[in-house]
């Protein structure tokens, strides 16, 4: 075979011999020249197809060689179909692999030329028999077919001959090799057209296939019926007993062949698929109601043997000596855990107590891929109820976890103490999280900023410490700080007038806004909470209006456009309140009338012109606190996290869930908004009341004034 492949193997020699690209391009295009010179008949040397039937099966098989290695090393190929198609028809098994190599690789499934091989396609799927005279045998022919077939995937492909799959895949004739090969291909084909197959009526075929004894057709099976149940669940719902009896009979009889026990464990792949289905049906845990029935004792002992099966996983999964045995073990482990998760509170106790126990041993492990597996799996079954109290004893591993070398081991463990806190742990783990704020790399900073401003305003019990923690934020990592959340400091510090917590607010920001050397986002935020609320704090030693003016503006130099925007709007404020700001402002504002930005330019003509064209009582109204916020379903930062991790997160679900402190606070706003309303409303009352009894007293007073006018008698 090396002698008669020599062209071939010459060809790829210079091909990886090549100095340059140039030198490469060179050496294919001539190639592919002398390829078309020979692939082209002369006189009536034309076959059906167009092929050149002169040449030899050691020419076409080598040309078509060549061929495809160029198409894998990326260079167009427009040209051979007929010799392909040649060699896929040909009765012999070494033409007919090449042909169908070949053909998957150069074809697509809207290639036009499709058509002209369907019929060969169909032909090998159905052919029968062991191979004669150098033919290939029915299995081999076969297997070619379908790999072709799941490689094009053509539309137009996949409605002709997608009967023809099916049938070779329930067939009793078909090999355990055709039937594997089958299973993926329809698998594939299934995914491009998901509404190939009618659920009900294929579901008794794949319970056939399930009661295989071949584990390779059982694996094979096992990846199609996940595709299958992932896009239509219902409809394969029937088929829970046939999974649960081959798991049990994996994990509890160990009955498994030799050829698939991987270091000791049965089929960890299948075990694996089983449990993943498993997953799609939460509802299979729950108690079937006893009537008494054949089904429901059969539903009874379905559920008896699954929970067995988990608790087995749970309890015999250990750490292992061997890398591959370890791995494969606890690949089952935690997709048994997920299966627990999926269960929620309608699964066993006991089943999610050892799984926790269990994790809990995990993240402790020296191993990083086991330590990322157990901290991400223990953040899923955080999400149960019941569990918060279990999870809080391994809050001191977690946080030593957060210090490990490996960034996605630090980011798993963020994400654990996000989910875990609670109104309880909240200021130990978010000040906990602060203190590693400092020592933590640029790669995770932006995540643990974020996580924090959401657990700080999450379960706050006192606003005011919320206030306290984004400064510390912004003090230690401001760069990561974005503007959502300095947002939504205001946001809160706005829509809660009731307590101090604006005048707090505005002495704390004007306190760490007085250092020369200050971050911006601290400036931004002192700067708008200082216009609005800064009066409440103006009677206080060192905190007067022109206090406040020369703090803010000892930062106008080093901010940018957007700060000095803000500080121009917050300048016009103070000089609306406090006479003694107004010449300190007017020179700004005078300088920043010809400014090149076109927003700064605006307002400060604005602000300037604004007392010259109103009355003293609509300048008051134009420049009054900002009214509250709407009161949005999800913040900003909420959905700023959803958009880094995705729906399915368990932080994202955490962060969405309101908590305690946010219900308490709701209700309290709600409150105040409802007394702020009955307040305007008896005022307005009481005011159209003193409006009526003056209109009546101006009435009586005009009929009192009304001459009585005399007619003379006749």
């Amino acid at each position: 075979m090396a002698s008669q492949a020599r062209g071939l193997q010459n060809f790829i020699s210079d091909l990886r011999n090549a100095k340059s690209k140039e030198e490469e391009t060179r050496r294919v295009d001539k190639e592919l020249a002398n390829i078309r010179k020979k692939f082209t008949p002369s006189g009536n040397k034309v076959g059906e197809d167009g092929n050149n039937t002169s040449l030899s099966s050691y020419q076409r098989k080598k040309y078509v060689w060549k061929l495809v290695y160029i198409h894998v090393l990326g260079y167009d190929v427009d040209f051979g179909h007929p010799e392909v198609l040649t060699l896929v028809r040909s009765p012999k098994y070494t033409e007919k692999h090449v042909g169908y190599t070949a053909l998957s690789l150069l074809l697509r499934g809207d290639d036009p030329m499709i058509n002209s091989v369907v019929s060969t396609i169909r032909k090998d799927l159905t052919l029968q028999g062991s191979g004669k005279n150098g033919g290939p045998a029915a299995d081999s022919a076969q297997s070619l077919a379908l790999c072709s077939i799941a490689n094009i995937s053509g539309l137009e492909l996949i409605q002709t001959l997608h009967g023809e799959v099916q049938h070779v895949l329930v067939s009793k004739d078909s090999t355990p090799n055709v039937k594997k090969k089958a299973a993926l291909c329809l698998l594939r084909l299934v995914r491009t057209s998901p509404n190939l197959l009618a659920g009900r009526e294929f579901a008794p075929h794949v319970a056939q296939l399930l009661q295989d004894r071949h584990l390779g057709v059982l694996t094979s099976a096992m990846g199609l019926l996940n595709g299958l149940a992932s896009q239509h669940t219902s409809e394969y719902e029937s088929l829970i007993p046939y999974v649960v009896h081959i798991l049990g009979m994996l994990v509890l009889k160990r009955a498994c062949a030799r050829d698939y026990l991987y270091y000791r464990t049965p089929s960890p792949w299948l075990q694996i698929k089983l449990l993943k289905f498993l997953q799609l049906y939460p509802q299979a845990i729950s108690p079937p109601s006893d009537n008494g029935s054949n089904d429901s004792a059969a539903n009874k002992a379905c559920v008896s043997q699954l929970t067995s099966v988990v608790s087995k996983i749970l309890t015999e999964t250990d750490v292992s000596d061997s890398i591959n045995k370890s791995n494969a073990d606890h690949a089952i482990l935690f997709e048994a855990v997920s299966l627990i998760v999926v269960w929620g509170s309608a699964g066993p106790v006991q089943l999610r107590d050892g799984a926790m126990k269990l994790l809990g041993k995990f993240i402790s492990v020296r191993e990083p891929n086991i330590r990322y597996l157990g901290l991400m799996t223990m953040a899923k079954l955080a999400q149960l109820d019941g569990s918060a109290e279990s999870i809080k004893k391994h809050q001191a591993t977690v946080l030593v976890s957060l210090k490990d070398a490996d960034i996605s081991v630090r980011r798993r463990a963020l994400d654990l103490l996000f989910v875990m806190c609670d109104t309880d742990n909240a200021e130990r783990i978010v000040d906990e999280l602060v203190a590693h704020l400092v020592l933590a790399d640029a790669g995770i900073r932006e995540e643990m900023v974020l996580k924090i401003a959401i657990l700080a305003e999450k379960y706050a019990t006192d606003l005011r410490w919320y206030v306290d923690t984004i400064l510390k934020l912004i003090s230690i990592s401001g760069d990561h700080v974005s503007d959502a959340i300095w947002h939504r400091v205001v946001q809160i510090v706005t829509n809660h007038p009731q307590g101090d917590l604006q005048a707090y607010a505005a002495a704390t920001l004007l306190v760490g806004a007085s250092p020369r050397r200050c971050h911006e986002t601290a400036v931004r935020i002192a700067a708008y909470v200082l216009g609005e609320f800064g009066f409440l704090i103006a009677e206080r030693p060192g905190m007067s209006g022109e206090e406040q003016f020369r703090i803010l503006h000892q930062h106008w130099a080093t901010s940018d456009q957007q700060t000095r925007a803000i500080l121009i709007s917050t300048y016009a404020k103070l000089a609306n309140l406090y006479e003694e700001c107004r010449p300190l402002v007017a020179p700004v504002f005078a300088r920043c009338k010809n400014s090149v930005d076109i927003e700064i330019q605006q307002r400060s003509a604005e602000y300037s012109f604004m007392r010259e064209a109103f009355s003293p009582e609509a300048v008051e109204d134009l420049l009054r606190e900002m009214p509250p916020f709407e009161d949005r379903r999800q913040s900003a930062l909420e959905q700023r996290l959803k958009e880094k991790e995705g729906d399915d997160s368990a932080a994202v679900m955490k962060a969405t869930r309101p908590s305690p402190a946010q219900k308490l606070r709701a209700a309290e706003s709600a409150a105040a908004a409802r007394a702020a309303e009955e307040a305007a409303m008896t005022e307005e009352n009481e005011s159209s009341s003193i409006v009526e009894e003056e209109e009546k007293q101006e009435e009586s007073n005009e009929r009192d004034q009304i001459p009585t006018v005399g007619i003379p008698k006749e």
